[in-house]
C-alpha cells in the first residue's frame, strides 16, 4: 500500500457511525399527488396512442409534464386544437393532476 492510502485508512477508524437525517423526507411524487405541481391555465383533453400523447386545447398555453418521481420532464407549448407529442419514454407521468401511462 502507498503511504497516502494508509493515512486515509487510519482516519476511517475514528469516524462516528452515520446519523440519519432529522428532516422527514417526502417524495416529489407524493407532493405532485397533493396538487403542488403546476398545471395548464385552461382545461385540456389527453389521449394516449402507443408512446404518443395527443393534447387537445381550446387555448394557446403551456402544459408542464412531470415524471413519476415528481421532476419536471418538459413543458409543452400548446397551440389551439390538437397537439401531438411523439416518443415519450415508457412510464407514468403526471399531467394536469392526472396520472398518464405510456406503454
Amino acid at each position: 500500500m502507498l503511504a497516502g492510502s494508509l493515512f486515509a485508512m487510519a482516519g476511517h477508524d475514528n469516524l462516528k457511525s452515520a446519523i440519519s437525517d432529522s428532516v422527514p423526507r417526502r417524495s416529489a411524487w407524493t407532493e405532485a399527488l397533493n396538487g403542488k405541481a403546476a398545471h395548464s391555465a385552461y382545461p385540456v383533453s389527453l389521449t394516449v396512442k402507443g408512446n404518443s400523447l395527443c393534447v387537445s386545447s381550446k387555448h394557446k398555453q403551456e402544459l408542464p409534464i412531470y415524471t413519476q418521481g415528481g421532476a419536471l420532464y418538459l413543458t409543452m407549448q400548446l397551440a389551439t386544437g390538437k397537439n401531438w407529442l411523439y416518443g415519450l419514454p415508457r412510464g407514468r407521468y403526471r399531467i394536469n393532476n392526472r396520472i398518464v401511462s405510456i406503454l
